[in-house]
Formats: C-alpha cells, structure tokens, sequence
C-alpha cells in the first residue's frame, strides 16, 4: 500500500472489464461522460416502477455497477483463516482488558497498561492483516492493447502498484503480471521505489500508461511495477491495488488515480460509490448513484482531513454504554474528546485501537446490543448502527485491536462489513463521505 497504510496490507493489480478494450482508442473525454450520463438516465426510466422480481432488481444493479467487483475466488477458506485468527486475537484482547480493569480504575489510563500487552496483540495483529484485507476485488485494464488486472479498490491508500512480468519472487507466481514491453503506450518514468508494509516488502520502478476502470480512461497514470515482493501477504489472490484516497497520503509526488479521474473531466460529479450485496452484484459507481440502490437520504460526513477518508468519531456506543463518557474511546485522547473513524475498503471488518477494542469486545461479547458509530461535523452529529447479527458472523465479534500511532493515529476503521450495510459515497469535489442504506440489504430484509 502507500508509506502509511491503514491494515498494513499490500495489494498489486489484475484484469477484469470489457470496457477497457472498447474504449482503448477513444480519447474525446465527453464520450465517456455522455457514456456515463446516459446510463443512468436510460435505467432510470427503465427501472423506476418498484416491485421488481429478485432477476430484473440483479439487472438492474449490474446495469448501474461501472466496475463490477466479486469476492476473492478462496473467500471460504479465507474466512475460516480469519476466524481461527481472530479467536487468539480476541483472547489476547481479552487478557489485556481484564488486567487493565485490575490495575487501574481510570477507565481512561488503561491505555497504558495494554503496553505490556501491546507485542502480544501486534502478534496476531501480523497474521490478522496478512488476511484481513478486503474480500471483493475488481478488474481493470492497462496499456495499449489492454492487459487485464484484477485489483482491492482501496480507499485507505494512495498508491497504484501491479505486479511486474519482471517479478521473479516466488509469490509472483500466483498473480497476473504486466507486460511493460507489449504495452506502446507504456513509459518508464526511471524512478525506483522501495517501501515496507507490517507484514512484507515491495521494491519496483514507476511508470506511466493508459488506465481504463470500466468506462473511464485514464491516460497517462503513473503507477509502480513491482519487481520483487516478499511476505505472505503477497500469496493472496489479486494482483495489485489501486489506491482511492487523497494524495496527502501518496508514496510519490505524483497525481494519484482519483486526482487524475477529476481531472480528466469524465464525471458529472467526481463521486465514487461503493454497492456491496453479499449476495448479489457488488462493485462501484462513477459520478451519480442510482437512488434506487439505497433507502433514504443520502447523509453526508465532512472529512476532518485530508489523509485518510476520515471523520470525527464522537463516540462508540454499545447498547447504552458509551466509550466516550467512559473514556475509552481512543487511548492517549482526553475523556470527553472525539477519535477519527476512517472509510477503509481494503480492510473486511472493524477495526479499533487496542485498549479501544478490549473494551468493545467485552460490551458486544456480553451484552450483544446494538454497535453504534456516533460522527459529527459542523452541521452537527449523526448515529448509524449495527444489531449484533450484523457485526458478528457465526457468533464471533467481527473487530480486532489495531494501533495506528500518532500523528494518523490513533484512529477506529470501518471495512467492507459498513459497506455491506450502507452504500458509501466519497465525494472528491467536496471532501466528505456519504452513507444511505444499502436497497440490497433492505431487499434481503424483506425477502
């Protein structure tokens, strides 16, 4: 990922997407734009009525979905990995709190007693990011005539790699590689890189070609060609990232994929939408959402900075416990004081810092109420929350204790689970993020 990732998680990239090829050749910016309108006007006079079978309301979604994305081909044996990972990780997480709670009744200073701890945690934290990434990835094409890549979508990076045909590390092996020299509109910028994630290692070159996400074409992006990985986080089963957030967080000084997406003029509106149906189609949106992909309003979050995609989080509450009066919310932050909770689609579940997240495990663990994330900005503070059916799975809390240290951190992160229930919109041309419920979680309520 980029210098700075979230999960410590290193994604390359892979092919997908018939648009790629058709849209190779054309370099006149308001077809795609006219592409892109037009698509969504037409299924809206199409797909207005309600009352749709479960066949029209699946061609519905496909025909909004720009860039369809599906689970990871492994996702049941990932998930069993997961789970086996995040029992060991829970009961260290367990250990930590109850001595805590001993030690220090200032709920606020427990913090500090997580420290002897913290190795502890940070070891299973090493194997949870090898696995934990996100679960649905997505094809992209490249170059001139368009290799294929299937990449993690990720909002909690800036940074676009893919794996290299120049690559002869062992874990190369498993991915889509790409061909610099079969590609004429590929130029090799000279620029070699090198960055360390928590779980493996990275080194390559940057250079610049032509990127196509659906039906959108991005010329001249500057992306790195790795050329060595180790870790066995590489082993898993895409063959790049493409990172979605700011370029504050970028690796390099050059303009990331979303910078040159607005710059390219290609949208209506420089929003991206993220749709996840566990049981259905999956995948983003460019420029304006269907309404009928989501109940309700769309409500909209500012971005407290530009770094992550990241909000103020006033508080977490189980049931009616709530860790900012009880002054656990993030460690080292005054009682009474706001944390950051950060949008992270290359991350599956929930993540909070360490003593954070003992103390949530025991609420959920115990009480098995609602979770709630409280956010606030200067239009004032808004609730979205989660029954414990939908932060567990198989009875088995979905969080783990990560810990970001200052100054990004200390921070709480939703993953591909808040995406699961509510459709996320990040809005470049305003900087914030919106939440609406996701119609397909509603449809399956319903059913």
């Amino acid at each position: 990922r980029s210098s700075c990732p979230l999960n410590m998680l290193p994604f390359l990239l892979l092919p997908l997407v018939s648009w790629g090829a058709q849209l190779s050749d054309r370099t006149d910016n308001d077809i795609a734009s006219s592409i892109l309108q037009k698509n969504y006007e037409s299924s809206e006079v199409q797909y207005s009525k309600s009352g749709m079978s479960g066949k029209e309301w699946e061609a519905f979604v496909q025909a909004q979905l720009h860039l369809p994305m599906r689970k990871k081909d492994n996702e049941h044996h990932r998930r069993q990995h997961l789970a086996r990972h995040l029992h060991d990780h829970h009961h260290a997480l367990r250990q930590a709190h109850a001595s805590a709670v001993r030690k220090e009744e200032d709920p606020s200073m427990r913090w500090m007693h997580f420290m002897q701890y913290r190795a502890k945690i940070q070891n299973y934290n090493l194997a949870l990011k090898s696995i934990a990434g996100s679960q649905y990835v997505g094809d992209i094409h490249i170059g001139t005539p368009p290799q294929r890549a299937s990449v993690v979508f990720d909002t909690g990076s800036s940074n676009l790699w893919v794996t290299s045909s120049e690559c002869g590390t062992y874990s190369c092996k498993v991915h889509n590689k790409f061909h610099h020299n079969y590609s004429s509109t590929f130029t090799d910028i000279g620029q070699q890189m090198d960055v360390q994630f928590g779980t493996g290692a990275i080194s390559g070159s940057l250079g610049t070609d032509v990127f196509h996400l659906g039906p959108v074409h991005i010329p001249g992006q500057v992306f790195g060609r790795i050329t060595a990985e180790t870790g066995q986080v590489f082993l898993n089963d895409f063959d790049g990232i493409a990172g979605l957030s700011f370029s504050e967080l970028s690796a390099t000084n050059e303009k990331t994929l979303f910078d040159n997406l607005i710059a390219a003029q290609q949208l209506e509106r420089n929003w991206l939408s993220f749709y996840y149906d566990v049981n259905g189609h999956s995948g983003i949106v460019f420029g304006n959402v269907h309404p009928q992909l989501y109940h309700g309003p769309i409500h909209w979050v500012n971005v407290n900075k530009r770094l992550y995609w990241q909000v103020e989080l006033y508080d977490v509450t189980i049931g009616r416990h709530s860790l900012r009066r009880q002054g656990t919310l993030c460690p080292q932050v005054a009682k009474g004081k706001s944390c950051t909770l950060v949008f992270d689609t290359g991350t599956s579940i929930f993540t909070a810092p360490s003593s954070s997240a003992g103390h949530m495990l025991e609420l959920m663990e115990t009480h098995r109420e609602p979770l709630c994330y409280h956010v606030a900005d200067k239009n004032g503070r808004q609730r979205f929350c989660f029954d414990y059916s939908e932060y567990t799975e198989g009875d088995q809390v979905q969080l783990m204790g990560l810990d970001v240290d200052a100054p990004k951190g200390p921070l709480h992160i939703a993953g591909d689970t808040w995406i699961e229930k509510f459709l996320t919109v990040f809005d470049h041309d305003n900087d914030r993020v919106g939440i609406a419920l996701s119609a397909g979680r509603s449809r399956r309520r319903n059913v």
